[in-house]
C-alpha cells in the first residue's frame, strides 16, 4: 500500500452549487458548536446530508438555508379567513 491509501478524508468536498462539509464542522460552522446529536435530532426534522465514503457531510448553503426558513418571528400578522 502506498501513503495515497491511507489519506484523511477530506473535509470539505467542492459542488458546483454548493459546498459538503463534515457533519462536526457543520454544526460548529453553522450551528453554533451545537454537538453532532442536535444535528441528528435537527436530521429527522429535514435537515440534509449526504454520506460519502461512509462519513456524513452536509450542504453548507442548503442546510443554512433550511436552518433559515426555520426562524419564527414572534407576532406575526394573522392571515385573514376567507368567508364562505
Amino acid at each position: 500500500m502506498t501513503n495515497k491509501d491511507h489519506r484523511a478524508p477530506a473535509d470539505r468536498i467542492q459542488l458546483p452549487d454548493d459546498t459538503l462539509v463534515l457533519d462536526a464542522l457543520f454544526c460548529a460552522e453553522v450551528l453554533g458548536g451545537a454537538t453532532r446529536r442536535t444535528g441528528r435530532r435537527l436530521e429527522a426534522e429535514g435537515l440534509p446530508y449526504a454520506m460519502v465514503a461512509g462519513r456524513k457531510y452536509r450542504p453548507l448553503n442548503e442546510g443554512r438555508a433550511w436552518l433559515a426558513a426555520r426562524i419564527q418571528r414572534r407576532n406575526q400578522p394573522q392571515r385573514h379567513r376567507r368567508r364562505a
